[in-house]
């Protein structure tokens, strides 16, 4: 009886992921004519994010790392597949393709992401920050390398609010990497 009360009473587990919403894409025409592949990855997380649990913001120095509030993969990987379709979606005539890939397959150019804070608060805002560079993808060469430092506000009290705001995040981010490739 008492672990039917105890299951009963329990918190459930909700599991999310990054939405890719192609609401607030720039479109980039010239630039898809002009690189005929991307490739997109790593991804690179602090060992504060690289969890299941999703890291909820509590101030400047306090983060709870949630047991109800799961990732429905590994971060890295729900990062670069949003990534991607948001690449893809703003260069529509781009070969755009997640790690790994083969010898033969090797793209054009390559984007790397290292962040060093994607987390939110309920009911405040989410962040995004660290750098991502673009490579040549035939030997690595560092092309240009740019600071990412991105803020959204959450539209929704709760988790789930912080969620959509960080998928709005990974849109911004596919913004800046399409404006910095535009300017190439």
């Amino acid at each position: 009886m008492a672990l039917l009360l105890t299951a009963c009473s329990s918190t459930p587990t909700l599991y999310h992921t990054l939405a890719a919403d192609t609401g607030n894409a720039e479109a980039a025409a010239a630039v898809s004519q002009r690189i005929k592949s991307l490739g997109v990855g790593p991804v690179k997380l602090p060992t504060l994010l690289d969890r299941e649990g999703m890291v909820i913001r509590q101030d400047a120095t306090t983060v709870e790392v949630s047991d109800t509030h799961l990732w429905g993969g590994q971060l890295e990987d729900e990062f670069l597949s949003a990534l991607s379709q948001q690449l893809q979606w703003r260069l529509p005539a781009t070969q755009v393709q997640t790690i790994p890939w083969e010898a033969s397959q090797t793209p054009q150019y390559q984007v790397v992401v290292k962040l060093d804070q994607f987390d939110g608060t309920p009911g405040s805002k989410a962040v995004l920050r660290g750098l991502w560079q673009l490579e040549a993808g035939s030997d690595g060469k560092i092309l240009v390398t740019e600071p990412v430092a991105l803020e959204r506000k959450t539209t929704q009290a709760g988790v789930e609010g912080v969620v959509k705001a960080q998928s709005t995040l990974v849109a911004d981010l596919a913004n800046q990497m399409v404006r910095a490739l535009a300017a190439r």
